[in-house]
């Protein structure tokens, strides 16, 4: 995954009036929780003295409110529960692959996000884990994958060289088939200076990969260096080392969770979530502003003050 899931929203800039009185602490309810003040304000590190800033405050309650909207639609829909606790974040860290993890490091090493901050990311990829293992079970995706997806339900080890022009592509190949080393050859010329020697991801789906890439991958013969082809990011020759796929649709179902492209199973979690947080009970305490559920955000309230007291901050 290369973004952040944090979630933000498209709301207007300013700055937002809390209070330490009891009555104001409740920020928004989802279903039947409450998000207070005080859980808001703690995603961050720094905010300047005791001022928050009003869009960085429905931002982050956004971030909170759709959290949890997921925990419960999952609990509700599938029977998942825990993934919001220290043992369910450690437990999807355990089983994390490297690119999952990035994306926690990134967050952790942002200077103005804090602990708890890291904790509610965690929650969103254990969540988003556990329901897309449920989701690509699903009856009618594994039909409409196996139907309409057939040469996406492989998986290839490939090696790729890379360059600007038809003509580098060209002398490339040239120099492999007149019996010069792949990998040196990659390691010399090739712009992907993130696999060395030209190894990309094994396995992977060609479905990760940018047409006609992907259908290449998919196709070519195993072991034999392809004819150069032109991507959006340049020009290509590759070798397919191994490509495996399930020879039936019974295997195809019984290790869904490997074969459905990830492409696949990403869109139907995108689906899954945004309906979960559309038919989820929320509510915004009035002086922060109103839940807006097309936009998956808090609009601010018409006269939002410039700069308020956050006293509310632990």
């Amino acid at each position: 995954m290369n973004r952040r899931f944090l979630i933000t929203a498209l709301v207007a800039a300013g700055a937002l009036a809390l209070s330490a009185c009891a009555t104001n602490d409740v920020a928004a309810t989802v279903n039947d929780g409450e998000i207070t003040n005080e859980e808001v304000v703690a995603l961050r590190t720094d905010p300047v003295g005791d001022v928050v800033d009003g869009e960085v405050f429905r931002n982050d309650l956004t971030t909170l409110i759709v959290t949890q909207a997921t925990v419960d639609a999952a609990e509700a829909d599938f029977g998942i529960t825990g993934v919001d606790t220290p043992e369910g974040r450690n437990a999807y860290v355990a089983e994390a692959s490297e690119p999952e993890l990035e994306v926690v490091t990134r967050v952790a090493e942002e200077p103005s996000l804090s602990q708890a901050a890291v904790d509610v990311v965690l929650t969103q990829l254990a969540v988003r884990a556990a329901v897309i293992d449920e989701l690509v079970n699903d009856p009618v995706l594994l039909e409409s994958v196996w139907q309409d997806q057939q040469p996406f339900i492989v998986e290839v080890c490939p090696r790729h060289i890379l360059v600007e022009t038809e003509e580098e592509a060209v002398a490339a190949k040239a120099r492999i088939d007149g019996g010069e080393s792949f990998t040196v050859v990659a390691n010399e010329v090739s712009l992907d200076t993130f696999s060395p020697g030209g190894v990309l991801a094994c396995p992977s789906s060609p479905a990760d990969y940018v047409e006609p890439f992907g259908t290449v991958v998919a196709t070519a013969q195993i072991g034999e260096l392809t004819e150069p082809f032109q991507t959006e990011f340049g020009w290509h020759i590759v070798i397919v080392d191994e490509r495996a796929f399930p020879a039936t649709f019974e295997e195809f179902v019984a290790e869904a969770e490997r074969w459905v492209p990830q492409q696949v199973a990403l869109g139907a979690w995108s689906a899954w979530r945004e309906e979960a947080v559309s038919r989820a009970e929320i509510a915004v305490r009035s002086q922060i502003g109103r839940w807006f559920p097309q936009g998956d955000g808090i609009l601010p309230p018409p006269d939002s003050p410039d700069v308020a007291n956050a006293s509310a901050r632990p």
